[in-house]
């Protein structure tokens, strides 16, 4: 019975996985282009793959998949307002800073950047942060079912973040920091998706938040690594200060959104 039960619920979530919009989140080669046309249209630099050669970008509609605790419309009005445009001072003072950190990221710094980089390969940085909440609930010694929602809480959050960020990414087609100025070199590489927000801030935030839900007394250290995790990618000379700032903040709305289902459930 229970193994029936197991399988009839998981039907639920695969039948719904195949109409969340995922599966298409690719996009085309038309697509592709009309974020650039875009982007020109409003005296913007668009963003280009440093690839070379130059790759698709990644999943460029995943900011219209289906969310389970925020619906299309919510998402839309969490999105963020614009990133400074690259025709600022903010913006070139914002790029100045990434410049030195590229030339001059102390050693701490660049052990920050690795220790969060979280590439591909690796458990990225929804399962870094997996890694650190099961460690600190490990103690606690939670039941299976604690277990279960915990860990259905914080990763809902952080899709929901991924949801967020991408949806920002590719309204705004924002250019990395080593597209304008090839003399920044980063410490892990370059993804291949716009800058403007950073995914490592909006996932951690989200997290973090989450996190604060469900373990209150440890909040200063959720809160700390995920502004470490934010500044990381700083420090990389990867994303401008702005996405790694505006990316916390978004993730810290969308993380609220799980945090407010928790309370809701029944289940304190």
């Amino acid at each position: 019975a229970g193994e029936a039960l197991g399988r009839a619920v998981a039907q639920l979530y695969i039948t719904r996985a195949r109409t969340d919009r995922a599966g298409s989140a690719a996009g085309n080669a038309t697509i592709w282009q009309q974020f650039e046309t875009d982007a020109i249209n409003r005296n913007e630099t668009p963003w280009i793959s440093l690839e070379s050669p130059r790759r698709p970008p990644m999943l460029p509609l995943f900011g219209k998949v289906r969310g389970f605790f925020i619906d299309s419309t919510t998402m839309i009005n969490l999105r963020p307002a614009p990133p400074p445009s690259v025709h600022s001072a903010q913006f070139k003072t914002e790029l100045a800073e990434v410049l030195h950190f590229s030339k001059n990221a102390t050693r701490e710094q660049i052990r920050i950047a690795h220790f969060w980089a979280d590439g591909v390969g690796t458990y990225t940085p929804p399962g870094h942060w997996n890694a650190i909440a099961a460690e600190a609930f490990v103690p606690k010694r939670f039941s299976e079912i604690r277990w279960a929602r915990n860990m259905a809480l914080l990763n809902i959050a952080m899709f929901e973040g991924a949801i967020n960020c991408w949806d920002t990414k590719y309204t705004y087609f924002n250019p990395r920091p080593s597209q304008i100025d090839p003399a920044i070199k980063s410490v892990t590489g370059v993804p291949n998706f716009p800058a403007y927000t950073s995914g490592h801030s909006t996932f951690s935030a989200a997290a973090a938040t989450v996190l604060t839900y469900l373990l209150p007394e440890q909040a200063n250290n959720w809160n700390a690594m995920a502004k470490e995790a934010s500044l990381s990618r700083l420090y990389g000379a990867i994303h401008y200060r702005s996405d790694c700032e505006v990316g916390l903040q978004c993730g810290n709305r969308v993380g609220s959104f799980a945090v407010a289902r928790g309370r809701a459930d029944g289940a304190n």
